[in-house]
């Protein structure tokens, strides 16, 4: 005999936790209600029950989409009905009565207006027929239109800017200056040191001098005047420096900027342009004003960076798309893809009935319009038994979905749901059991005290 090792007593613990365990299991399936209540309960079952599940879901869903569509119907029929009669049956009787030679031309002139009337109704309602903002009875039978939307479009967009910077004269290998009285005179000045100073007359018009001074970041020309015993005035046309560098490869450059001047400056016509018109200073001052005699001009030199950057932005952009016209509307009648039912919409506007242009004067156009008429008749008729055949359709689908779900319901509850009388059986037990567990635990651990005994 042993004391330390109870193995009866650990026994009796492993079956009572066992049955406890079954009891647990069995008290969360009677308080839910359903035998699978996780995968482990059944795995297979719980996979099978899920997929019957979406399905009763869909078909519940697809009854409520039938009844909809059913409610497209009717409405569609019952916008129909009002073409049909009183509309059209009292267009025919007008027709019917201008037909009649006992009346005159004002009597079937009030006719007309009459039709009018009518066809201006038949046209609003179907025009206005509509369920849930789905237009019913205006829907062509074919067609492609095209329309305009507005898109979100990202673009990558480049700007360039100039930036103007001082130029460094001292960077040119020499700078010519260009002047015109009877013809083109030009004096190139080698830059080797600042400043520069010096006079100068050209060599045609000697009774003109100009003082030149030159720095590192500015030129400036004077021109003597009467009161130095020159003839006055300022034929400067064109300034420019020769053999630059460090300006991203441009060697030479105009000046482009007069910073201050007085006098008139010299404006050669466009006959006279020798060289480039944006480097003739005359051509900049035209829209200065003009000042008295004896300029004196002071040039600064400018160089324009191109700096580029690049965005990228986002900006609206219209577009045209071509749309075809479905004249149907798909319902969605089971719970599946592909479970659909398809209701060809109609359109019983007066151009489309061919009455839109019916007359009744004189008495021949009456008999005409009433074969005319009859056609609408006909056609609004076909229509009408159309969509009653399609309310009658969808009524059957309805039933056969319902049937559906109800039979698969009942087979999805076999899998799922518990069996409560039998749960209440395996409880009672699993009771049983766990009491007679725990009467053997207490017998089995009264069992080593027999050990004593022998101690005695």
């Amino acid at each position: 005999m042993i004391i330390k090792s109870n193995i009866p007593a650990l026994n009796t613990l492993n079956r009572l936790q066992k049955n406890n365990k079954v009891n647990a299991s069995i008290l969360e399936r009677l308080s839910s209600g359903l035998r699978i209540n996780r995968a482990a309960d059944d795995a297979a079952g719980l996979s099978i029950s899920e997929r019957m599940r979406a399905q009763i879901r869909g078909l519940d869903q697809a009854q409520r989409n039938i009844q909809d569509g059913i409610s497209l119907v009717q409405t569609a029929e019952d916008g129909l009905a009002v073409i049909h009669d009183p509309h059209l049956q009292r267009m025919r009787e007008l027709a019917i009565q201008s037909a009649n030679d006992t009346l005159t031309h004002d009597d079937r002139k009030k006719i007309q207006e009459e039709i009018e009337q009518i066809k201006k109704a038949i046209d609003d309602i179907a025009n206005n027929t509509e369920f849930n903002g789905i237009k019913l009875l205006n829907v062509p039978d074919s067609g492609k239109v095209t329309k305009t939307i507005e898109v979100m479009k990202t673009v990558t967009k480049t700007e360039t800017t100039y930036v103007p910077e001082i130029v460094d004269i001292s960077k040119a290998t020499s700078i010519t200056i260009y002047e015109r009285s009877t013809g083109l005179n030009e004096l190139t000045i080698p830059i080797t040191s600042f400043p520069v100073s010096m006079e100068w007359s050209p060599p045609d018009s000697p009774t003109e001098k100009y003082l030149f001074e030159i720095g590192q970041y500015y030129f400036r020309t004077t021109a003597y005047g009467a009161e130095s015993g020159y003839t006055p005035g300022n034929n400067i046309t064109g300034v420019r420096l020769n053999g630059l560098t460090g300006y991203d490869g441009t060697t030479e450059m105009w000046a482009n900027k007069l910073i201050a001047y007085t006098g008139a400056g010299w404006e050669p016509s466009d006959a006279e342009g020798d060289h480039s018109p944006d480097a003739i200073l005359g051509d900049d001052l035209t829209d200065y004003p003009k000042y008295a005699q004896a300029s004196n001009m002071m040039l600064r030199f400018e160089y324009s960076r191109a700096v580029t950057t690049t965005t990228t932005v986002t900006v609206p952009e219209l577009i045209t798309i071509e749309e075809t016209i479905d004249p149907n509307v798909i319902l969605q009648v089971g719970a599946n893809a592909g479970d659909t039912f398809k209701v060809d919409l109609s359109d019983v506007r007066t151009s489309s009935l061919g009455i839109d242009q019916i007359s009744v004067d004189p008495r021949d156009k009456a008999v005409e319009a009433i074969g005319m008429i009859d056609e609408a008749i006909s056609k609004v008729s076909s229509e009408r038994s159309k969509y009653g055949a399609y309310q009658n359709a969808l009524e059957h689908i309805h039933n056969n979905v319902a049937n559906y779900s109800e039979n698969l319901t009942s087979a999805e509850s076999r899998i799922r749901d518990a069996d409560m009388a039998k749960e209440m059986m395996k409880m009672a037990k699993s009771n049983i059991l766990s009491q007679a567990a725990q009467a053997m635990l207490v017998h089995a651990m009264q069992t080593p005290e027999g050990v004593l005994q022998l101690l005695r």
